[in-house]
């Protein structure tokens, strides 16, 4: 008896289901900086050097040629010349005294200083503001311990912000430490 099994292969389907992100514009943020300069008071000490010169007759009888020398702040150049007598000598005819002499002068001169503002907006979708107060947060663990020494960095407490303009809030605390690696032009 011969038997024969046909077999019948039966697919099983199955539905995935995969879910995407698509995204999609709500707002965005619009930051506007200003540069507001103002004068600050530039106090220098200055240095002014000058020579006083003195030509001293002395008619002293040496060797030969004296070299320079140094006495003080005094340099002494002696002229020479040969002088005939009996013999001959050389005799210092007169000596140049020159005296170095520093003095000092304090400056005063007005300077122009800038600082830059920025001024946040939150957008909405079609471009329009929606809010406009964020305020600086001052990050104490990446600010210099330097700029805390020289007190480039200040810090307001709450009682002196609030009488404050909003506008004055918003600078930055480390501006002055932008201004000082800022290229001359």
């Amino acid at each position: 008896m011969d038997e024969t099994h046909d077999n019948v292969v039966i697919p099983v389907i199955g539905e995935e289901l995969h879910a995407d992100a698509v995204p999609v514009e709500t707002g965005g943020v619009r930051i506007t900086k200003h540069v507001k300069g103002h004068e600050e008071i530039l106090e220098q000490e200055l240095r002014k050097g000058r020579v006083e010169i003195k030509r001293i007759k002395t008619d002293r009888v040496v060797d030969g040629p004296q070299p320079v020398r140094r006495v003080g702040n005094k340099l002494i150049i002696p002229v020479v010349s040969e002088v005939l007598h009996v013999e001959k000598r050389w005799v210092v005819t007169e000596e140049i005294h020159l005296t170095q002499i520093e003095e000092r002068e304090t400056v005063r001169e007005k300077v122009m200083v800038n600082r830059e503002e920025a001024q946040i907006e939150r957008l909405d979708k079609e471009g329009n503001a929606v809010s406009t107060g964020v305020e600086p947060q001052a990050d104490d663990q990446n600010v210099p311990a330097r700029l805390k020494r020289e007190g480039l960095l200040e810090r307001r407490t709450s009682s002196e912000t609030k009488d404050e303009p909003s506008a004055r809030r918003k600078v930055l605390s480390g501006s002055k430490s932008i201004l000082k690696n800022r290229p001359h032009h």
